[in-house]
């Protein structure tokens, strides 16, 4: 149950500052909300020289997140931020790196890099006002020159972090199309690469991405190449924190809420995570536009709700992602009706999952199948370890009419 927060009174919310209402891209500036207890946390991992994994399911903010940390660095560090989503090829991720690389403040001036890259000109593909870009040549080692480049930089000042966002994504690409063992070579490069004593006193490196790398990487039997990287989770926000968003999004709509109106519509959200913040209040807003009510009612939110449902391209990813990452038949059917059971009956058990096991004949596999629901933000069982439940009413109910009907 959402209870509004007494602490969250008009003088404690934030003063002139409003969002966007925005359920697209990711967000940066005035329309990132800023989670100070969030941010603190990355900030001490990075800090104290760690390498991380943010682990969290897709429309949490990761991206923001990585995007707040580039628009905002401390004194003596650079940011560099790379989506990696379409690259299928060990070379290729490591020329990109490269590239993002030789555009930041970082790297921008070093006579030693000057001097490398003149070493390198039949490799260069351009040079502009964003630095020097290197063309694709698949004869050339951009492993060993992003190594070369970084080490010619290094010193004990400065500190470069590399964000990379979709990198288990990349690493199902470069299994499907070059197999298990070109996969592990490139885990292993990664972790070579962040271990290298040279580089570890200056470089760091952020991974996250949509899905789980930890469910990808245990399924190839190599969990000891990522074994190095610090678990940072992103929670919900805080029934405070959901509140305080909402004034600062209140500047966007034509009507007031009451906080007897917000609570109501906190306790459908149920799973507090910006992305479905601002979706529902989009669809509030776009209902009261259409049909002009005197004012805001709960029978509006639960009709707003209804046309949250309808938005497919918000939803769908959750069931074409398990297609494409459960590629034997048996292991999608068995989690498509896990998913489609806990949305009719709002919960199943145990017993349940492992009766569904045996039908799939998947008992010595379905644990970790759970464990990937789990962990990609479908289901859990905090409440309950033998009960699970969807984390998102409103996926629960978009699957229900739209997957398991």
């Amino acid at each position: 149950m959402i209870i509004l927060s007494s602490k969250m009174t008009t003088k404690s919310l934030p003063k002139g500052k409003t969002m966007r209402i925005q359920t697209g891209n990711p967000v940066s500036g005035d329309d990132f909300y800023k989670r100070q207890h969030l941010i603190a946390r990355i900030w001490d991992l990075i800090e104290s020289g760690n390498h991380v994994l943010i682990a969290a399911p897709r429309r949490v903010g990761k991206t923001s997140l990585m995007y707040y940390l580039k628009d905002n660095p401390k004194k003596n560090f650079s940011f560099l931020f790379l989506d990696t989503e379409s690259i299928n090829n060990e070379n290729e991720f490591f020329r990109r790196v490269v590239n993002k690389v030789l555009q930041t403040d970082f790297i921008k001036g070093s006579q030693k890099v000057f001097s490398f890259l003149e070493k390198h000109k039949p490799t260069i593909k351009k040079v502009g006002p964003d630095g020097v870009e290197f063309g694709v040549r698949e004869d050339h080692d951009y492993l060993d020159m992003l190594s070369r480049i970084l080490k010619a930089t290094a010193c004990a000042e400065k500190k470069l972090v590399i964000m990379l966002d979709e990198f288990p994504e990349t690493l199902e690409n470069i299994i499907d199309d070059e197999g298990e063992n070109e996969g592990r070579h490139f885990l292993q490069s990664n972790r070579e690469l962040r271990h290298d004593r040279e580089l570890c006193n200056n470089v760091q490196f952020i991974y996250t991405g949509s899905i789980g790398l930890e469910n990808v990487v245990s399924k190839l039997n190599a969990i000891q190449t990522i074994n190095d990287l610090t678990r940072l989770k992103i929670p919900p926000l805080q029934t405070e924190e959901a509140n305080e968003m909402i004034y600062m999004l209140k500047t966007n709509l034509p009507f007031e809420l009451s906080k007897s109106l917000i609570g109501y519509m906190l306790e459908k959200i149920e799973w507090l995570i910006p992305f479905y913040i601002q979706l529902a209040l989009q669809e509030l807003k776009f209902l009261y536009r259409d049909e002009k009510p005197k004012s805001i009612t709960k029978s509006i939110i639960d009709r707003a709700f209804d046309r949250m449902l309808e938005q497919r391209n918000h939803f769908e990813n959750w069931h074409t992602r398990l297609r494409k990452a459960l590629k034997a038949s048996n292991d999608y059917n068995f989690v498509k009706e896990l998913l489609n059971i806990a949305s009719e009956k709002d919960t199943i058990t145990s017993n349940e999952i492992f009766n569904l096991a045996v039908k799939y004949k998947l008992e010595d596999i379905y644990k970790d199948l759970v464990g990937s629901l789990i962990y990609d933000g479908y289901i859990n069982n905090e409440e309950d370890n033998h009960v699970y439940r969807y984390n998102s009413p409103i996926l629960r109910m978009w699957w229900r009419k739209n997957v398991a009907n």
